[in-house]
């Protein structure tokens, strides 16, 4: 069966499927979905966990040889296999395979981040969704995030005014990482308090994660030299890639939709409008549209994505160097190449 993340609490209330395929674009809600399949598992006497991270010339028999032996110490075990993309010729057999007998007292679950339509739905993913339950998890649109973000706060026990809500969305700028964090820190500060617009704005002035959004800033001014500093910063302060990378897909996914409207429509204003960007951050992306070209802000996309695999396969200081080009070519210091 195919879920909604909505759907997945009263799902798992009920028993639990024998395998999970989970996926998507926005890593919170993927964790937060795998989070609660793993309690309710737990909470069936599943108490022994068993983890492979795919990768190039990953042997699947280990994953057959894992559901099918006993363990010492469990009745129950989970088999987790995590992979960033979709898997091989190899891996697709063996998931099938799997789908069409699931082991006895294993919990088969599958994770992979974005895929495509032909992926999700492949013979291999439909064998999965058919012997057990499918999240597929997608980014949460900008007309979306602030309901999304005041659902949170409502389901944390935060009252917020309406205008604290959409303050606390235009800072955080649609990174849902950020926004929970943002969430669970006012849950502390402001025990059944109702909290206004400058009690907001002053308990989140000080958080040194908006590092990342001065990234962005700088990145849409066309501040090569800028942007570095702050990316080195972000770094001394022990963030990782993927955690910087969350905030700047961000922008550079409203860039790259703004852009292709302004070269469609010759106005930014509208560009930024039809590209759902947030009324008061438009002011940024005003001035970076005249200087960036669609297929530019696609490229830079495709660069992030690379960033994103490069982690997940264990390439960090690779991801440190792509992410740093990505930056260089996104604020304007990268050569172009000279129109025909």
């Amino acid at each position: 069966m195919q879920l909604k993340a909505s759907q997945l609490a009263s799902h798992l209330a009920k028993g639990l499927a024998p395998i999970y395929f989970v996926a998507g674009e926005e890593p919170l809600l993927m964790q937060e979905a795998l989070d609660a399949i793993r309690a309710a598992a737990r909470k069936a006497g599943y108490s022994e966990r068993e983890v492979f991270d795919v990768e190039r010339g990953f042997a699947w028999q280990r994953v057959i040889e894992a559901g099918a032996s006993l363990s010492l110490f469990a009745s129950r075990r989970i088999v987790e296999v995590r992979m960033a993309a979709g898997p091989d010729d190899e891996g697709r057999k063996t998931l099938q395979a799997l789908a069409q007998r699931p082991p006895q007292d294993v919990l088969l679950i599958v994770v992979c981040g974005a895929l495509d339509k032909r992926q999700r739905e492949a013979p291999w993913a439909r064998a999965l969704d058919t012997a057990g339950a499918s999240l597929y998890l997608w980014p949460v649109k900008p007309e979306e995030f602030v309901p999304w973000l005041d659902a949170r706060l409502k389901a944390a026990g935060v009252q917020a005014d309406a205008e604290a809500v959409k303050l606390l969305a235009e800072r955080t700028e649609g990174n849902l990482l950020a926004a929970a964090q943002d969430v669970e820190k006012l849950k502390l500060l402001f025990p059944g308090e109702r909290i206004g617009v400058e009690a907001l704005a002053q308990a989140v002035a000080d958080s040194a994660r908006f590092e990342a959004f001065d990234l962005n800033d700088r990145i849409l001014d066309g501040d090569a030299v800028g942007s570095v500093r702050s990316l080195q910063r972000l770094r001394e302060e022990g963030l990782g890639p993927l955690e910087i990378l969350g905030a700047l897909s961000w922008c550079l996914r409203s860039l790259a939709k703004a852009s292709i409207q302004y070269a469609r429509l010759r106005d930014a204003g509208a560009a930024c409008e039809a590209a759902g960007i947030f009324r008061a951050q438009q002011a940024k992306y005003l001035r970076a549209l005249p200087r960036v070209r669609p297929a530019e802000a696609l490229t830079w996309m495709r660069r992030a994505a690379n960033v994103d695999q490069m982690v997940k396969s264990g390439q960090e200081a690779a991801a440190w160097e792509e992410l740093l080009t990505l930056i260089l070519a996104a604020s304007g210091a990268a050569p172009r190449p000279q129109r025909s």
